[in-house]
């Protein structure tokens, strides 16, 4: 997970989360590793999630910060994804 310095832009732990977890539950679902599905699937579950914004100065604070945000949240990303998988799985944007 890239780790981002104090000039730039507030960070959406959720999403980054979703996006670091987002593969393996494709692939434990079934879903076809494609650009479209990936797009689908992370935008169905980061509408059904609150967000959580940091900033930080230190970059070792921001990693604390993922960390803990993990071990609390990880569960709720895993449950989103899966769910956006059935129904991005039952309903593909370009089936083929």
């Amino acid at each position: 997970m890239k780790i981002h310095n104090s000039r730039e832009k507030p960070v959406n732990l959720v999403r980054l989360l979703a996006e670091e977890l987002l593969p393996s539950v494709m692939e434990k679902m079934g879903v076809p590793d494609t650009a479209e599905n990936r797009e689908d699937i992370l935008a169905l579950t980061l509408n059904s999630l609150p967000t959580k914004y940091v900033t930080t100065d230190e970059g070792k604070q921001y990693a604390q910060l993922v960390n803990v945000y993990r071990v609390q949240y990880e569960l709720d990303i895993i449950t989103g994804l899966t769910k956006s998988c059935m129904k991005v799985k039952a309903r593909p944007r370009n089936p083929g």
